[in-house]
């Protein structure tokens, strides 16, 4: 297999093209290299052999580059947490980005094209167990963009004979994460402001999990053509989230609560002003979500379709996490 990882020096992606190079593929990793964790990535992921194309996916003739010889496509490369950016900056990457991937692959006779959705195009807050066949709620931006760009995967897939499967990951976790690091370092030193009560449920998946689905999904046929939801073992609450961070780290208390309504409104009068002025907003409605996000969601359909199976429980998964930041001296 000689595969292309876009957004291969993020999180999710450089755990999907490291475990490629340790099967002794080829792996060509297209990504941003501004961020130190970025850095770190591409050192690590060179030294195992990796062939780094530094840069966007919005540059045509990057992405024909790194195209050459490509078998198999994980297309994980998105504008995703920026807060106070236009709707144009998230369609240029989200949409036109995955379009000319899309047609590159088509003109090079790809294999596989995985492409990485998520499960935040459910909405996120019901009270149900969301399945592949629930209704979509996209309630930004950066999730409408994913649906739009999801219907062009599929598409291709459909009008140009492309072999295309379209996974969508819960809430992904693990070493190299550093979303989860800053409450991982709250939690650890007893200041993390949990707003709310913590009651709403979230879906954790540990990163082994979701390299090892996309790895299934290269290797099925039953997959093409399909979209897939992939969640771990087990639905938790924010608040037992934080318990079981708080065990790992031996902390007796996490840190204060606060009101939930009030930084609601807060985040929603910052990101529009900054929005006005250009400028990069410390909080945002985005980053609210991880206070009162409430959904759940079914993989049965991933389960059967890949004959694939979520290994990793909340608890393992969070005392390798902290190991794994301990290890690189980042807790």
């Amino acid at each position: 297999m000689k595969l292309l990882v876009t957004g291969g020096t993020g999180f999710i992606g450089s755990h999907l093209a490291e475990h490629a190079l340790r099967a002794n593929h080829e792996v060509s990793v297209l990504g941003l290299t501004e961020l130190p964790e970025e850095k770190s990535n591409v050192d690590l992921l060179e030294k195992l052999g990796a062939k780094i194309y530094p840069g966007s996916v919005t540059d045509q003739n990057l992405c024909d580059q790194a195209m050459d010889g490509i078998t198999h496509v994980y297309h994980l490369a998105v504008a995703m947490r920026e807060g106070g950016e236009s709707d144009e900056y998230f369609e240029r990457i989200n949409l036109a980005g995955t379009e000319r991937l899309l047609e590159a692959a088509t003109a090079r006779g790809v294999k596989r094209f995985v492409y990485c959705s998520t499960i935040g195009i459910f909405g996120h807050r019901f009270d149900s167990v969301a399945n592949e066949e629930s209704p979509l709620s996209p309630g930004n931006i950066y999730e409408r963009t994913k649906v739009a760009a999801e219907n062009l995967v599929l598409r291709y897939g459909s009008e140009k004979d492309l072999p295309v499967v379209i996974l969508r990951p819960a809430d992904v976790y693990g070493p190299r994460d550093h979303r989860l690091l800053k409450l991982f370092k709250a939690i650890n030193k007893g200041r993390f402001p949990l707003f709310g009560d913590g009651s709403g449920r979230r879906h954790m998946v540990y990163i082994d999990d979701v390299v090892s689905a996309f790895e299934l999904s290269c290797e099925s046929n039953d997959a093409i053509g399909k979209s897939l939801i992939i969640a771990g073992p087990e639905v938790c609450t924010l608040r037992h989230l934080i318990n079981e961070i708080q065990q790992a780290t031996h902390q007796k208390s996490f840190g204060f609560k606060l009101p939930l309504k009030p930084m609601l409104v807060l985040s929603a009068i910052v990101e529009d002003v900054c929005r006005k002025f250009k400028l990069d907003p410390p909080i945002y409605r985005r980053r609210m979500d991880f206070y009162h996000s409430n959904c759940a969601f079914d993989i049965s359909r991933a389960k059967d379709t890949l004959k694939w199976t979520p290994k990793v429980s909340l608890t393992k998964g969070i005392n390798l996490t902290l190991s794994a930041y301990k290890k690189d001296n980042l807790l």
